[in-house]
């Protein structure tokens, strides 16, 4: 029953390459990855390519693709879909049920960025091996009650800066001890080494006569933005709530 209720889950294509960017041996490859990875952590992982969408929207497509063609795995029909456009150069990623807590801010950042330097370097199958392998690892962390956020990403960055604080505190503080072993006073004055009368000074002022200030407006780039101001997340024309976020490359 187990073997067939897998064979009937993922009996439906998940590499759906309608923009023609991989070959048979690459979507077969892909495809058992999918299944491996849907089969461990019961997440159902979709990759759409097209090479028009139309005036529909990204989110939109993709949400609709993912929940009209009846993806998704258990209760909450959890999964998640990468939506790749060709002639609009757009990326669109979504995730749904247990997914749209998985993949925070920090999470997609990893994600799009994976994705991206692929993507530019004309290489769309490391691009779609690099999502497959980002949400398994956060779908692993995510089984053992973690979840990809700031400290993680940061870890060793947090790890080195915690041991510099600490040998800077060391430092401050040897030298503190070494300070009040010193009992040599320094002098303050130089009346000692100085011939009565024979330094002299005399006060010059040197006074401002008038100033000119030049001010030039400061250029913005108001077309731009962060691509991370947060997750976006909308309800699908079939009701169900999706999560994701989206860029052109």
């Amino acid at each position: 029953m187990i073997l067939i209720i897998s064979f009937c889950a993922f009996a439906q294509d998940r590499i759906v390459d309608n923009a023609g960017l991989l070959n048979a041996g690459e979507i077969e490859l892909l495809e058992k990855r999918i299944a491996s990875i849907g089969e461990t952590y019961n997440f159902d992982l979709v990759i759409l390519t097209e090479k028009s969408i139309g005036a529909s929207t990204v989110h939109g497509y993709a949400a609709d693709f993912f929940d009209n063609n009846g993806y998704g795995l258990g209760s909450e029909r959890s999964g998640s879909i990468f939506l790749h456009v060709t002639e609009s150069r757009d990326i669109y990623v979504s995730a749904v049920g247990a997914g749209i807590n998985i993949l925070n801010l920090t999470a997609y950042g990893k994600l799009e960025g994976d994705i991206l330097k692929f993507l530019k370097d004309d290489n769309p199958f490391e691009a779609y091996q690099s999502y497959l392998n980002n949400w398994e690892k956060f779908l692993a962390m995510n089984a053992s009650d973690r979840s990809y956020n700031f400290f993680h990403k940061w870890n060793i960055v947090l790890l080195i800066g915690s041991w510099a604080l600490a040998i800077l505190i060391g430092l401050v503080v040897v030298l503190a001890w070494k300070k009040k072993m010193n009992t040599a006073l320094a002098q303050t004055q130089a009346d000692a080494y100085t011939v009565s009368g024979s330094l002299s000074f005399k006060t010059k002022k040197d006074r401002l006569l008038y100033s000119n200030v030049t001010k030039v407006k400061r250029q913005t780039n108001s077309s731009g933005g962060s691509a991370l101001a947060g997750m976006g997340k909308h309800i699908s024309s079939s009701g169900k709530k999706h999560s994701g976020r989206g860029r052109k490359y």
